[in-house]
């Protein structure tokens, strides 16, 4: 499979209160996102090209045990993670995005 069609690993719905989690890479200036994805295979996350870099998206369990962070349940704000050393070649940096606010978008004008 090639890095441009979407990869699909069993991180997605672990446990019916396992928070999704969506995170955006910056890469490395000679990185691709196809160099991204046996990592975070294994780690049970997905990854999906973007124009420039990648969306990583899973539980936020796998973020945490990938990530090595304690948790990620308050995402009021976009998160910077510690790129891990089994990335530092690929990706430049890791951000977790805020969480959507429950009806936000019927209050928008």
């Amino acid at each position: 499979m090639n890095y441009q069609e979407k990869q699909v690993t069993s991180g997605q719905g672990d446990a019916p209160d396992d928070e999704f989690v969506e995170a955006l890479v910056e890469l490395q200036a000679d990185a691709s996102v196809g160099d991204l994805v046996p990592w975070c295979s294994r780690h049970g996350i997905d990854v999906l090209p973007m124009t420039a870099g990648a969306l990583l998206t899973g539980s936020s369990r796998r973020f945490a045990e990938a990530f090595g962070v304690a948790h990620l349940e308050s995402r009021s704000r976009p998160r910077t993670l510690a790129v891990p050393p089994a990335l530092a070649n690929t990706a430049r940096s890791v951000t977790v995005l805020s969480a959507p606010t429950p009806g936000a978008r019927d209050r928008q004008p």
